[in-house]
C-alpha cells in the first residue's frame, strides 16, 4: 500500500513536470523566428544596401521570414513606413531625422555606409566648371542629402543657391530629368550611368567625407515584435559582406542585374562608399554619446538652419546596437 502512494505521488509530480516543460516549449515555440509575422524591410535602389540582396541571392535569408520590398524612390519608402506597411526601411540619415522630426518611434540598428564619392554633381558636357551653372537648371531631390552635396558644391566657389534655378526631382527620374536641363546631382548607380553618357563630374561627397550616411531603420514595436527575424537580417547582411570581400568579381554579377551596371561598374561604384565593419558598427551605435549621434546632431543643425527640419529633433536614444552580431 505504501509503494503504491508512493509511486502514485512519483507519477503526478512527473506529469507535473512534463506538463510544464511541454507548455514551456510551446511558449518558446511561439517566440521562435518561424512563428514570427514577416519583417519587411523597404529599401530603394543604392549600392550601399546591395549586401540586403545579395544575402538574399545567397540564400542567407531562405528559411526565415525577412521579406525585403524594393521601392522606386527613398520617398515611397518613407510613404509606406508611414503607412504602416514596412516593418523597417533602408534611409540616409537625414530622411530618419525628418521622420523623429515628425514623431515617429524608431531606431537604427545598422549604419550600411558613408559616401565618399558615390553621390554627385554632374553636368552637361559643355559645362566644366561649378561656377558655369550660374543661371543654370539643376536637379535635386528634396532631401537634405541633395541640399547638403549641392550647398557645399556652391560654397566651395563662393556661389550662393540663389544663383542657379533649381529643379525638384525624385532619383527615379534623375536620368530623364537630367536629359532636359543642365546638371544633377544624383547617386550611384544613376552616377555611373550619366558618366557613361558623358556628363561631367563636377563635384562629390568625396570633398565631404563622413557627411552622407546611410542606415537602416525599425519601429520600435519591431524592435518587441520581430527581435530574432531583425538578428537573422542582420547575421545574413554581414555574411553577404564577408562573400563581397572573398568574392567581389562573382558578388558583382549577382548585384549587377538588379543595378542595371557592368560588374566592372559595380566594383567600381562600390570604392565611392566606405561600408563599415562589424566592429565599426558596434561603436557608432553604442553608448550615450554614440559617433553615430554626433554625427546626427551636427546635420540637425544643418537642417534646421535650412529648413528642413520644423525644429531640432530628440536624439538621445537614436540607436540600438543589439542585434548585430557579436564582434
Amino acid at each position: 500500500m505504501e509503494y503504491s502512494l508512493v509511486m502514485l505521488r512519483f507519477f503526478q509530480s512527473t506529469s507535473h513536470k512534463i506538463f510544464c516543460a511541454a507548455f514551456l516549449l510551446v511558449l518558446l515555440g511561439a517566440c521562435s523566428p518561424a512563428n514570427e509575422k514577416p519583417l519587411r524591410i523597404g529599401t530603394n535602389v543604392w549600392i550601399g544596401y546591395e549586401p540586403l540582396y545579395l544575402a538574399r541571392s545567397l540564400n542567407f535569408y531562405k528559411e526565415t521570414s525577412i521579406n525585403l520590398v524594393e521601392l522606386t524612390s527613398a520617398s515611397d519608402v518613407i510613404h509606406a513606413l508611414r503607412s504602416g506597411t514596412l516593418d523597417g526601411a533602408a534611409l540616409t540619415l537625414d530622411e530618419t531625422l525628418s521622420l523623429i522630426n515628425d514623431g515617429l518611434d524608431i531606431k537604427v540598428i545598422l549604419v550600411f555606409d558613408f559616401s565618399n564619392g558615390a553621390d554627385a554633381l554632374l553636368s552637361k558636357s559643355d559645362i566644366s566648371t561649378i561656377e558655369q551653372l550660374k543661371g543654370k537648371r539643376v536637379v535635386v531631390e528634396s532631401s537634405a542629402v541633395g541640399a547638403l552635396l549641392l550647398d557645399s558644391a556652391l560654397s566651395s566657389v563662393n556661389m550662393d543657391v540663389s544663383e542657379i534655378e533649381l529643379v525638384s526631382c525624385t532619383v527615379d527620374e534623375h536620368l530623364a530629368c537630367y536629359q532636359t536641363n543642365d546638371a544633377v546631382v544624383t547617386f550611384e548607380p544613376a552616377r555611373s550611368m550619366l558618366l557613361a553618357q558623358g556628363a561631367n563630374l563636377l563635384y562629390d561627397s568625396s570633398k565631404i567625407p563622413n557627411k552622407i550616411v546611410d542606415v537602416l531603420i525599425v519601429l520600435n514595436q519591431t524592435i518587441d515584435s520581430h527581435p530574432n527575424s531583425l538578428r537573422q537580417l542582420l547575421s545574413g547582411y554581414f555574411n553577404a559582406r564577408q562573400y563581397l570581400a572573398e568574392n567581389p568579381n562573382e558578388a558583382a554579377k549577382l548585384m549587377s542585374p538588379r543595378l542595371k551596371i557592368e560588374p566592372d561598374d559595380v566594383l567600381a561604384s562600390l570604392e565611392g562608399i566606405h561600408m563599415p565593419l562589424l566592429s565599426e558598427n558596434h561603436q557608432l551605435l553604442s553608448g550615450e554619446l554614440s559617433p553615430l549621434l554626433r554625427t546626427a546632431n551636427e546635420l540637425s543643425e544643418f537642417m534646421f538652419s535650412r529648413k528642413l527640419l520644423k525644429n531640432s529633433p530628440v536624439l538621445q536614444n537614436l540607436s540600438d546596437a543589439s542585434f548585430l552580431p557579436e564582434d
